[in-house]
């Protein structure tokens, strides 16, 4: 009896305590603005569907650009960049290197990410990016093109312009970030998954489907404002 007694005491002032923590916790949190810039590694294909098999291998470019953060409550923010993109797709048709074609596609994209982060201590954080992100085409460009066939026959896409300069998807990552006493350098990595086409997609055209698919190494710095 003494024991329940105690326990019926003691659960208050647990709930108590907890509570007054977690308002302490909320009082001392402070909205925070960062600003800084990005560079990274592009690994990129283009996801064709049609009856033409089109051989691929990771195009290995880079990009860069402007960040900005906003973290507006304890543990979710909002991130928005401008970057500088460089995409397209590698194609080896032969094991002896005889065939080649690369494409190059440069893009103007800005993401707007959910921002969310964990504590991993005082100076580290686990985080997570995830959402929508629209793009325009600014070039395009042939970097290879070998054709070494007897018959010289050359894929009719290999000439044809890109039809859809706006591209749109969604874009997602993970990351370690580091605080430091003026600002925090982040590594992440983040995956595109483009829902637009690069090509006309009618069952007239050459492509039934031809989106974007981009995996991104990126290592960002961010200067914090001061309150």
């Amino acid at each position: 009896m003494n024991r329940i007694r105690f326990f019926a005491l003691l659960l208050p002032c647990l709930i108590f305590a907890v509570g007054s923590l977690e308002a302490q916790t909320a009082s001392r949190f402070q909205p925070e603005w960062s600003f800084g810039f990005n560079a990274g590694s592009t690994l990129s294909k283009v996801s064709f569907n049609s009856q033409i098999r089109v051989p691929q291998e990771y195009l290995i470019q880079y990009s860069g650009g402007l960040t900005a953060r906003y973290i507006s409550e304890n543990h979710v923010g909002i991130q928005a960049e401008i970057n500088y993109s460089l995409r397209g797709w590698k194609e080896q048709t032969d094991t002896l290197h005889l065939n080649r074609y690369t494409r190059s596609l440069a893009y103007l994209e800005i993401p707007l990410l959910t921002h969310i982060y964990v504590n991993l201590g005082k100076r580290a954080r686990f985080i997570f990016n995830l959402g929508p992100q629209i793009s325009y085409l600014i070039s395009d460009d042939v970097i290879t093109q070998e054709i070494n066939e007897p018959d010289g026959a050359i894929p009719e896409y290999y000439s044809a312009k890109i039809q859809r300069r706006f591209d749109y998807g969604l874009k997602g990552g993970a990351g370690l970030e580091f605080r430091t006493g003026s600002g925090s350098i982040i590594l992440d990595g983040k995956y595109y998954f483009g829902l637009s086409d690069i090509f006309n997609n009618t069952r007239a055209d050459i492509f039934q489907a031809s989106s974007n698919k981009v995996i991104g190494i990126n290592l960002t710095y961010l200067f914090r404002l001061k309150q």
